[in-house]
């Protein structure tokens, strides 16, 4: 699989049912989440250690050093004590237990949160951050958490509003987003937008608004503070982000996405305002990678749609831009999925990962990697 666009940086977060970029899911052991970025991807384990493959050429693994590993490491520095993970494009980000936020990977925008624009290959504390935090979610050169009362704080790149803070100034510390009324529950973050999903079921945008990912025609090119998402048709109890798109579940199940993608074949892929996705009535989870979606159903069942560069798992190639495809071999028993750049990842009930979709840094994390290609099948991870 050969990546025409692969000049372009994108931070793509593993969205899902209760908070963008860092959803779980009960596993009897082992994995329990999995983000991933450009070309990195974290595991979260049961135990609260925290793993890391691919990429490393910004220290985003924190392992220490800036060399790729094809199998998963410990990241060692974070001990015992994560509870959920975030990976952007070139930096990564963990939740401890006692609601501090860390950082670690390239800093040219600020992203990591400490104050200045150092990169660091180890983990450090994102500075500015009072309180107790229960979310993070990671996007193109930024970074967000969301606080035990509701509010959302952003750090890093801002020139497209996706600080949410009324400016569009880069900031190497964190500050608030402004003008959300009421209690955020949930985050999720694309290349340049974010989407904050509130209590009452409502949900807000701001950001880059250019491929209409904010779901609003009105809205402009960007937002720098927060909107309403309109055409949604009920409640809405989870958001996902990726590259320039957006998607939603609703209290009934079914999956809505906005925002417009141009592929190269020819063809635009969405629509600007939310639509239902056909064939997904029972979803309890969806995220969102460059062109592409992928969606957990209650029985267990992996659904893909959208361009296909090995990333719709179907084994059989040609995109399917509306109509959701079953990612092979994944028919039931899993319990939780991410989503990267370009690939997919289900964690099963036994706590194990299977991955599909590109692997030229390594990604797919079997202890292969292929300049050229990847796997339209899931393959399995590395145990560790």
């Amino acid at each position: 699989m050969k990546l025409a666009q692969a000049s372009v940086a994108l931070a793509v977060v593993i969205l899902g049912a209760a908070c963008g970029g860092t959803t779980s899911a009960p596993a009897a052991a082992g994995v329990k989440q999995v983000s991933a970025g450009w070309s990195q991807v974290l595991a979260l384990k049961s135990n609260g250690t925290v793993w890391a493959w691919g990429a490393n050429d910004t220290g985003q693994l924190g392992s220490g050093t800036t060399a790729d590993s094809l199998v998963p490491e410990q990241v060692k520095a974070l001990g015992r004590s994560v509870i959920a993970i975030a990976a952007g494009n070139d930096a990564s980000y963990a939740l401890r237990a006692d609601g501090s936020v860390w950082a670690w990977g390239a800093n040219d925008r600020g992203q990591l949160g400490s104050g200045n624009n150092t990169p660091s290959n180890v983990p450090a504390m994102v500075t500015g951050l009072t309180g107790r935090f229960t979310a993070i979610a990671a996007g193109l050169g930024y970074g967000l958490a969301l606080r035990s009362d509701g509010t959302v704080w952003g750090w890093g790149d801002d020139y497209q509003g996706q600080l949410g803070n009324g400016s569009n100034d880069d900031t190497t510390t964190a500050v608030e987003v402004i003008g959300l009324s009421g209690r955020v529950v949930a985050l999720a973050a694309g290349k340049a937008h974010v989407l904050a999903l509130k209590s009452d079921g409502t949900v807000w945008a701001w950001g880059d608004n250019g491929s209409h990912a904010l779901g609003a025609d009105t809205a402009g090119v960007f937002q720098n503070t927060p909107v309403q998402v309109g055409g949604l048709p009920g409640r809405t109890v989870a958001v996902a982000a990726g590259l320039d798109h957006s998607a939603a579940i609703e209290s009934d199940g079914t999956v809505w996405t906005w925002g417009v993608a141009f592929i190269p074949s020819g063809q635009y892929m969405g629509t600007r305002t939310p639509t239902q996705v056909p064939g997904l009535t029972h979803a309890k989870q969806v995220g969102g990678g460059w062109d592409f979606f992928v969606a957990l159903e209650s029985n267990g069942s992996v659904w893909a749609w959208g361009e296909n560069l090995d990333t719709l798992g179907d084994g059989v190639g040609g995109d399917s831009l509306t109509d959701p495809v079953r990612v092979l071999g994944l028919q039931s028993g899993v319990v939780a999925i991410g989503v990267g750049m370009s690939n997919g990842y289900a964690i099963t009930s036994s706590g194990k990962i299977w991955a599909w979709g590109n692997n030229n840094r390594g990604e797919l994390g079997n202890g292969t990697s292929d300049p050229e290609g990847g796997s339209n099948t899931p393959v399995l991870v590395t145990s560790f």
